[in-house]
Order: structure tokens, then C-alpha cells, then sequence
């Protein structure tokens, strides 16, 4: 009986444990790789939904009055987030109510809030690319007005806030 259990085959304790922690270790990369891949789609998710918010806002500046908005950049660099002027505060002179009909869908527009997450969105007027088509003499110049809409995320947990630049070009009705 004594020689039967000394021929009897199988793994020892420490290679049992060698086995456990080898696998816990390949299991503990595989983890983080995969922790690392959700944040990264999380980003690019977030990123998507800032570039679709800020050609939204680019759409909606070209549906509106060429000229008046033309008019308006000739005196103004931007439309930003913190210019919109709401229902609520009509005791502030609103600089741009000329542009647009309803003050409130700019106000929508410009501040949208997408998931529960509020945005911000600011349409600045590129005056040099403006200057340089007009020095080619180019025709386009009279069609088409050069703006940068910029969307910004809120800050989270410290983190310098996410931001999207979309360029693009709010052209004249006779062209459309």
C-alpha cells in the first residue's frame, strides 16, 4: 500500500499556487486593457456627440438671413455661449437679437444639453480667411462667410474641460 501512494501522480500544492497567480496576473492585464478600451470609446463617443452638436449649430447659422448674419461679423468676432441672452433676462440688451427670429431656439442651439450633460457652443467669425479670399479677388467671398464653431464639454473631477472645433462656412441663400 505504501509503494501505491508513492506512485500516485499529480501536482503538487506550490504548483497549484504557481498556476493561481500566474493566471491572476494575465487576468489583471487583461482587465485593465479592457478598462483602458471603455474609457477610450467613452472619449470618442463624447467626442462624436460634440462635432454632431457643433455642425448642428453651423446648420443652423446657414438657414438663417445671409446678410443680416454678414452684417453682424462685420461688427462682431463671435456668437458665444455667454452672449445668448434667454427669455428670462430681457432687461439685457441682447447685441444679436436681430439675427435670428426666436431668441430661444438660439439660446437652444448654443447651449444644448445632450444625456444630462449641458454643452456650450461659440460660432466665431474667421476675418483673416475672410481677408484672404477677398485679396485673391475671389468670387466666393461674396458667398461664403469663414467661422470656427467651437464646442466645449463641463469640466470633470478637475480635468481641464473637452473641446471640439468644427470649421466650416455659412453660405449665402443664392447659392443653396
Amino acid at each position: 500500500m505504501k509503494d501505491r501512494l508513492k506512485q500516485e501522480k499529480g501536482f503538487t500544492l506550490i504548483e497549484v499556487l504557481a498556476a493561481i497567480i500566474i493566471l491572476s496576473i494575465v487576468s489583471l492585464v487583461l482587465t485593465s486593457y479592457f478598462t483602458n478600451a471603455m474609457s477610450y470609446a467613452k472619449a470618442n463617443q463624447n467626442k462624436t456627440i460634440m462635432v454632431n452638436l457643433a455642425r448642428n449649430a453651423l446648420f443652423y447659422a446657414e438657414k438663417q438671413d445671409f446678410d443680416v448674419w454678414k452684417k453682424y461679423f462685420d461688427s462682431n468676432i463671435n456668437i458665444g455661449y455667454g452672449d445668448v441672452c434667454t427669455v428670462d433676462e430681457l432687461e439685457v440688451p441682447c447685441n444679436y437679437s436681430s439675427l435670428v427670429k426666436d431668441v430661444t431656439i438660439l439660446d437652444k442651439v448654443l447651449n444644448p444639453s445632450i444625456n444630462g450633460i449641458s454643452y456650450s457652443i461659440n460660432i466665431a467669425y474667421q476675418e483673416d480667411l475672410y481677408k484672404e479670399m477677398e485679396d485673391i479677388k475671389s468670387d466666393a467671398a461674396n458667398y461664403l462667410i469663414p467661422v470656427l464653431v467651437t464646442v466645449k464639454a463641463p469640466e470633470k473631477n478637475g480635468r481641464k474641460a473637452a473641446e471640439t472645433i468644427v470649421e466650416g462656412y455659412i453660405t449665402n441663400e443664392a447659392i443653396r
